[in-house]
């Protein structure tokens, strides 16, 4: 397998500045290998198999450097519901038959359907990844009226503010 000069270069420069490691280390492999070594001794040094190293160099030969780059879609889809989720953090988890006012990463756990099973790690990193940050819990709670979003929304309408014009 032949390398250029600037495939070479393209290589050395990327295992040195790609900013996800990954690719770092597949580029480190590939420039291994456009140096003269064998796939099977890189494959040995690195502790990597021999076929994801023809991989790598498949895809980098047929898409450049872009070719060592995971592509969005891989790996296992997403269990949660953001808006399930959504539906159970406005509420008050007394609505759901729990003594507390505030939500805690255990309780969202076991009463959210797309969360069961998830460690209380697993939890938080859901919400990270969905947006949510740790906030303090403020003193008041939503009703546990189920109505009240019904409700809410009529009221907001209600009161808005009239428009002004000011008469010369």
């Amino acid at each position: 397998m032949e390398f250029t000069e600037e495939q070479r270069k393209e290589l050395i420069y990327t295992a040195k500045h790609a900013p996800q490691s990954y690719v770092r280390m597949k580029a480190l492999v590939l420039w291994n290998i456009a140096c003269g070594r064998t796939q099977v001794e890189v494959a040995r040094f690195m502790a990597i198999s021999r076929v994801s190293v023809n991989h790598w160099i498949r895809c980098y030969l047929s898409q450049g450097i872009n070719g060592l780059v995971v592509k969005k879609g891989r790996g296992p889809k997403e269990k949660v519901n953001r808006e399930e989720i959504e539906s159970y953090l406005r509420q008050s988890p007394r609505r759901f038959g729990l003594q507390q006012t505030r939500w805690t990463l255990r309780s969202l756990g076991e009463q959210v359907p797309s969360l069961k099973g998830f460690t209380d790690s697993g939890v938080y990193r859901a919400l990270v990844r969905l947006g949510y940050r740790y906030k303090r819990g403020q003193p008041n709670v939503h009703s546990p009226d189920p109505l009240y979003d019904e409700k809410k929304g009529l009221w907001t309408r209600l009161s808005t503010k009239p428009e002004f014009t000011r008469e010369r």
